[in-house]
């Protein structure tokens, strides 16, 4: 456990005392999180907080559940000291993923997954339907173990309004200006929290995975859209409109200007899954030779296209595919030099559906990178993978449902 910072110090001089003693009581939280059951002395000494101040502070972490007190530990001379520890049972949180499968986990307050559900994603109003239905399996599954839900967390693929949990346009489940926060409240009857899926990817890779320790850092996500999330001096940020991040939209070059994007945006139109996909087949078409062209009845038609396949098949040395990927690795490499010149970060992050294929791409881009920006970041794949999206959302169902369950309550 870190000593308070300056960052944290000059809280004080601000006058917000509320936010102050938020930002101890978290500290304090974490410390016994993390390094386990400690008498009141020992938290004093390593957060180096007055024994007053402690006192206060476990006592409001006690009254609300959080912290438990334990038997006495060993004495050195005299009465032994009762050691406090944290309650990772005083609660649970769930947190979902809405990509091409739904998937939600049910976690306690230390973030261990307790039960998982997955259903088939759907658009429209079903889909709503079936998002509803596998949180109430999630709560009844929490009730089953004794622990009340705190809170829920959503992953959307959209920009979503923070903190309105309006999920402005999400072309694959057809939700336009949905009020999806305020629709789930009413029908689960919890705190329910609306994020960009790329974003709470952030901060489930800063929570848990290959952002961990990172103050500044950038979560890519490749799939059918392509969307980053900003940890920038350790606080997510959304933008303006909470539309930071949206490097999908970024314009490759000049001959794109003055087109109109309805669905997909321009970049992510050309190296998201479909992108990949309609370039293959133009190849193919074309008449390229390709150990992807098989053909059915007539010998002229190629069988359906999956990105999988091509990127498989760019692997194995592949011609045409590896010329796609080729393509591909071009246009990433412009919104990563961009997105790198602008924010400086210390590391990026693959991840999304095609983080499996990482090795295609990394070294490439590093490579076109080399001289190219003032400061080259570290280029990483994903170490939650598809689970970064479940951890994301758990910590900030966990951070919004608790102000002293995090040292950094503003990462949300």
């Amino acid at each position: 456990m870190r000593p308070l910072s300056d960052k944290d110090v000059n809280l004080s001089r601000t006058g917000n005392a509320a936010l102050l003693r938020k930002v101890n009581e978290s500290a304090v939280l974490k410390l016994l999180r993390e390094e386990g059951p400690m008498a009141r002395s020992e938290i004093a000494r390593h957060s180096r907080l007055s024994a007053p101040t402690i006192t206060r502070i476990t006592a409001s972490l006690i009254d609300s559940g959080l912290v438990l007190e334990r038997e006495a530990g060993s004495s050195t001379g005299g009465r032994p000291p009762t050691l406090l520890e944290f309650n990772a049972s005083a609660g649970s949180v769930i947190g979902v993923y809405i990509g091409q499968q739904m998937t939600g986990a049910l976690a306690n307050l230390s973030g261990k997954v307790l039960a998982r559900r997955t259903s088939d994603s759907v658009a429209g109003d079903r889909g709503v339907e079936e998002l509803v239905a596998l949180v109430t399996e999630l709560m009844e599954q929490a009730e089953a173990q004794g622990l009340r839900v705190r809170g829920v967390a959503v992953g959307a693929p959209s920009i979503v309004l923070y903190p309105q949990g309006v999920v402005v346009w999400s072309p694959t489940l057809g939700w336009q200006n949905l009020p999806l926060k305020r629709i789930l409240e009413e029908q689960l009857g919890v705190p329910v929290l609306i994020e960009n899926e790329v974003n709470l990817i952030a901060l489930g890779e800063s929570w848990r995975g290959a952002g961990r320790g990172l103050d500044n850092l950038v979560c890519i996500s490749l799939g059918e859209g392509i969307g980053s999330g900003l940890i920038l001096n350790g606080r997510l940020y959304r933008g303006a409109g909470s539309a930071a991040g949206e490097i999908g939209y970024m314009i490759p070059s000049e001959r794109y200007l003055g087109q109109k994007y309805d669905t997909f945006g321009c970049m992510e139109g050309l190296a998201g899954s479909l992108g990949i996909i309609q370039r293959a087949r133009a190849r193919i078409n074309a008449g390229e030779r390709t150990s992807l062209r098989e053909s059915s009845g007539n010998g002229k038609e190629p069988k359906p296209l999956t990105v999988g396949a091509i990127l498989s098949a760019a692997r194995q040395g592949d011609a045409l595919a590896a010329a796609v990927v080729a393509e591909t690795i071009d246009y990433l490499t412009l919104a990563i030099a961009n997105l790198a010149s602008l924010i400086a970060p210390e590391r990026i992050i693959i991840s999304g559906e095609l983080a499996e294929y990482a090795d295609l791409f990394i070294e490439p881009i590093q490579n076109r990178l080399n001289g190219l920006i003032p400061h080259m970041p570290d280029i990483v794949v994903s170490e939650l993978r598809l689970d970064a999206v479940i951890f994301g959302a758990v910590a900030a169902a966990l951070r919004e449902t608790s102000d002293a369950l995090f040292v950094q309550p503003s990462q949300v």
